[in-house]
């Protein structure tokens, strides 16, 4: 798997301080005003629109090259309708000699792995076999894997980037989908380094995932554990 942001808002503090203060300030002069501004300053009015109306972060773009990851992971990336993407085609290119994603899984279940090492051979052989049939690839694709590998091209603005990260980065969320997204972060911070406060969620998208949001440690389970476990014999010997 690979992630590389390939294009984005060059000057983009600045953008988003400008669109951000578009209502306050009328002057012809307004955009170079806030380029002028100290860094503290910039910094201050960042802080402040974290909690504000956030359409103004999208006026913020990126694109990624995304590379060997699965169709199973971009059926569910490009569910994000406010995205744009650019995808590999299985209907015109020959698949033949497809690699496919192995899940985490099945390192620690060889038997397991064999079996769907095995299939996934059987596939590309009968795959090979029926191209050689005469059979066009957007007809013989019908029994490729949901897991073969493809590659993507997308764009997100600040904004949805945004959201993603509030169900993406959670520990719930499909092991691929989670690491393909934190490169997407990691590559987006080496550009915009006073991104980071908007990309890291204080919040999950949904309440079912609010208690793994700073999951605690085993040492910290078992700490409370005994707590708990202490109250209850002071309650008893107290005559609670």
């Amino acid at each position: 798997m690979i992630v590389k942001l390939v294009n984005f808002t060059e000057d983009a503090k600045n953008l988003l301080l400008f669109t951000k203060n578009t209502r306050l300030m009328h002057s012809g002069s307004s955009y170079r005003d806030i380029t002028l501004w100290g860094e503290e300053k910039k910094q201050a009015e960042l802080d402040y629109m974290l909690t504000t109306i956030k359409s103004s972060w999208e006026f913020i773009d990126y694109t990624f090259d995304i590379r060997g990851v699965s169709r199973a992971f971009t059926h569910q990336f490009v569910r994000t309708r406010t995205g744009s993407y650019a995808q590999q085609s299985m209907r015109t290119v020959n698949m033949e000699e497809f690699d496919y994603v192995t899940n985490d899984y099945f390192d620690g279940n060889p038997e397991a792995k064999k079996v769907y090492e095995d299939t996934m051979k059987h596939i590309a052989e009968k795959y090979a076999e029926l191209v050689d049939m005469g059979v066009h690839e957007e007809d013989a694709r019908g029994i490729l894997p949901t897991n073969i590998c493809t590659n993507i091209v997308a764009k997100f603005n600040l904004r949805t980037l945004h959201e993603m990260a509030k169900s993406r980065l959670s520990p719930r969320a499909q092991g691929e989908f989670r690491e393909v997204f934190q490169e997407m972060v990691a590559e987006v911070l080496k550009v915009h380094r006073w991104a980071e406060p908007f990309l890291i969620p204080t919040e999950w998208a949904a309440p079912s995932m609010a208690k793994s949001l700073n999951p605690p440690t085993w040492e910290e389970e078992l700490e409370k554990d005994i707590k708990e476990k202490k109250n209850n014999v002071q309650k008893r010997e107290a005559g609670y």
